[in-house]
Order: structure tokens, then sequence, then C-alpha cells
């Protein structure tokens, strides 16, 4: 194992509920992590992008006018254009920092297997798969 891999806080465990004895590979996995860090290997899981609600702020004020009418009106001019993709995106924004705090989840990037364990610092998640896999005792997974 790298010693990338060992300061990936491997296994850390989240919460205090631990899933039957012999019940073998996660289950679920949420993957938290930013728009600029590229994901590998992600397929079935959850992604959670914790500056989704920033770039959305972003993308709507992105030169704006200095005049605060005129600002106003192209503001709500981008909102309308984006229409019901915008409330789809702010609600996932939203709902993926909650499920962080909800999680204890501390930095990005971290992958979280079945709400219990995370690894920080990889954004391939069958790399973070193998060390909790190999970090977790059977009896505990």
């Amino acid at each position: 194992m790298s010693s990338r891999h060992v300061l990936c806080l491997c296994g850390l465990l989240l919460g205090a509920s631990i899933t039957p004895a012999g019940a073998g590979e996660p289950q679920t996995v949420e993957v938290f992590t930013l728009s600029t860090l590229p994901l590998t290997n992600a397929q079935g899981a959850s992604v959670h992008y914790l500056d989704a609600l920033e770039l959305l702020e972003q993308h709507l004020s992105l030169n704006l006018p200095t005049d605060p009418t005129q600002a106003q009106a192209a503001v709500a001019q981008r909102m309308a254009a984006l229409g019901p993709q915008l409330e789809r995106r702010a609600q996932a924004g939203a709902a993926g920092l909650a499920r962080a705090l909800q999680l204890g989840v501390q930095r990005a990037p971290a992958i979280v297997f079945d709400g219990q364990w995370a690894v920080y610092g990889l954004t391939d998640v069958q790399a973070a798969r193998q060390i909790v896999s190999s970090r977790v005792p059977a009896a505990r997974r």
C-alpha cells in the first residue's frame, strides 16, 4: 500500500452503527467532491458536488452590469433561461451539502461507504473500495 493511501485516513469510522457481520462489500457509495476534481470508477455511486451552489451563483452573476437595475434584470433573464434546471441544480447542491453535514464529512474529496466508512483524498472510487475492504474487519462490514 502506498503512503498516499495511508495519508487518506483510510477507513475512518463516521457513525456508531455497524452493519451485520459478514455483510461483504459496501452497499452504498457516496462521493463528496468538487467540480475541479475528476472522478474515476464512480459507476453506481451517488456523487455530490459540494461546490454546486457556488458554481450556480457564479453562473448567475458572471459579468453583471454595474447598474443595480440592469444587473437584476440580467440575473432574472439568466434564471428564466435555466428554467426548471435552476431548481434542480439548487436542490441537488443543497442536498449534497446537507448529506455531507449529516455524515460529518470534513473535507473533499471523500468517498463514504454505507454511511459509516470514509476515505479522504481519493477520487477513484474503486481504489477507495479496496482500501475499505482491506482495513475494515469482515465482522465490522
